[in-house]
């Protein structure tokens, strides 16, 4: 199976926002308004098949500081353990340093497997907060331009 990465647009408005309801558990709410923003200021990324079905998104912010903040990442299930995940962090990680900042960084509730996922990628555990209603882990993934 392959598939394909690009920034979204708003036609991926529906899609984007049925993964996130989808996975309201693992992200909390996110609303609809917060999500058209993003994507006009492109920082939403799509994963896509050959087919145009959604496989996956990063939602993330580059800040005006050294940091791009990853607020949320979601795979289809049906598309988990092909990549995708990897490949949406991959182009973060090269949008990011395209924007000149240093490390990417998130907040994960500790008790989502998902945690394993951010090790695996190389982001380091900086801390566990206590978050609003369950602690919360601080990843961070420093970057280094490729070759360095």
């Amino acid at each position: 199976m392959s598939w394909a990465i690009r920034v979204a647009n708003p036609a991926d408005l529906d899609g984007i926002k049925r993964l996130c309801d989808a996975h309201r558990n693992e992200l909390g709410f996110v609303m609809r308004p917060s999500l058209v923003s993003a994507i006009e200021r492109r920082e939403v990324l799509i994963a896509h098949d050959a087919d145009q079905h959604l496989a996956g998104f990063v939602h993330f912010h580059h800040r005006r500081d050294q940091q791009t903040t990853l607020y949320h990442i979601v795979v289809d299930p049906k598309y988990r353990l092909l990549g995708v995940g990897n490949e949406l962090v991959q182009r973060l990680r090269e949008s990011a340093l395209g924007a000149g900042k240093v490390f990417v960084q998130l907040k994960c509730p500790v008790t989502l497997p998902s945690n394993k996922f951010y090790e695996k990628l190389g982001f380091r555990l900086v801390e566990t907060e206590a978050g609003k209603g369950r602690p919360l882990n601080v990843w961070r993934l420093e970057l280094a331009p490729s070759g360095v």
